[in-house]
């Protein structure tokens, strides 16, 4: 609906309310994705063991860096560890996808590195140049002394230094001590 503003402008009226149409709208929202996170699920779990081997013939390295922080964690809290090798059998189908995506970051990591070494023209175990920096410990005597600041000279100015004004007695001073 359009009313007339009394200034030659016409405004659409809207009503407030909302309410059980905003909670229909969310109920609906949370039952669609309810039904496209089970589809996923579903589709996630009978390619969970394609994705495990795919993960690794891809970079194996990424299944058995995930083994090994594993059992570090089995080491150091083993209720921890317990509990997340029991999460990832019970949810084996996103632990799956979880390695197949890791394999691939290996893989990305791994071709980033090899275009950043072809980029400065060396390959790995080529020795890189560089300048060796003296250092002393703190108290040696071969150690150069510390530079001190010069001395600058007092700013002159004509006027003659002011007594900073004495601050009125505080009468809450008794409480506070000195």
């Amino acid at each position: 609906m359009f009313y007339h503003s009394g200034r030659g402008r016409y405004a659409a009226r809207f009503s407030g309310g909302g309410g059980i149409g905003c909670l229909i709208f969310g109920i609906l929202g949370l039952v669609a994705a309810y039904y496209i996170l089970k589809g996923f699920f579903i589709v996630l779990y009978w390619a969970a063991p394609a994705l495990f081997v795919l993960a690794l013939i891809i970079n194996w390295r990424a299944v058995v860096d995930t083994f090994k922080s594993w059992l570090k964690s089995m080491e150091t809290n083993p209720v921890g560890g317990l509990l997340t090798a029991a999460l990832a059998v019970l949810v084996f189908p996103v632990f799956a996808l979880y390695l197949f995506v890791k394999s691939l970051g290996y893989n990305r990591i791994e071709k980033i590195r090899r275009e950043a070494g072809a980029q400065e023209g060396r390959e790995e175990g080529e020795f890189v140049e560089f300048e060796e920096i003296e250092s002393f410990r703190k108290g040696e005597e071969d150690a150069p002394e510390l530079m001190e600041p010069p001395d600058l000279p007092e700013p002159q100015t004509d006027q003659p230094k002011k007594a900073a004004p004495k601050k009125p007695d505080n009468p809450y001073d008794q409480f506070f001590g000195d």
